[in-house]
């Protein structure tokens, strides 16, 4: 309840409480990265202090992270999917990446599956240049590697997270 204080002149004021940023807008939505990160936590009850023990980050980086201020890396990503239960796409919020070319669908792919690069590149037989420059769309894959690329550009048809 808004507190409320009178003046000299019989007029009631109403004091409203500010809200923390983090609060605001859509970071409590679910439709950001830090709100799913949130969300993930406190379904499975934890506090921040819990997923620091747990993930060995610094409260002040899960804080950080939930409000937005910075991206997890894949690797911490793949950390809280499994201690949250949940896939890292969903904590990433990879499904909103654009996927109109062959660049941004081999981008989305590879998070989706929560690969790195440098994880990636052998995955697929190639070398980390070569799949930096498919990425960025200066290079396409040759018919060699598209069959091995398939397989992983498959989860994007489905919209659903690895097995």
């Amino acid at each position: 309840m808004p507190k409320r204080a009178d003046n000299n002149l019989d007029i009631f004021l109403v004091r409203q409480a500010k809200l923390p940023v983090w609060l605001l807008g859509h970071q409590w939505s679910g439709n950001s990265p830090g709100a799913r990160l949130r969300q993930a936590k406190v379904t499975n009850n934890m506090t921040i202090r819990d997923l620091c023990a747990i993930t060995g980050l610094s409260v002040t980086a899960i804080k950080q992270l939930e409000a937005d201020k910075f991206n997890a890396s894949l690797s911490n990503l793949r950390k809280f999917a499994k201690v949250l239960k949940v896939s890292i796409e969903y904590l990433g919020y990879f499904e909103m990446l654009p996927e109109n070319t062959l660049a941004q669908r081999i981008t989305k792919a590879r998070l989706f599956h929560g690969f790195t690069k440098e994880e990636f590149a052998p995955i697929v037989g190639v070398d980390v240049k070569t799949l930096r420059n498919w990425e960025q769309g200066k290079h396409v894959p040759l018919s060699r590697d598209t069959d091995v690329l398939n397989q992983y550009l498959e989860v994007l048809k489905h919209n659903t997270s690895p097995s």
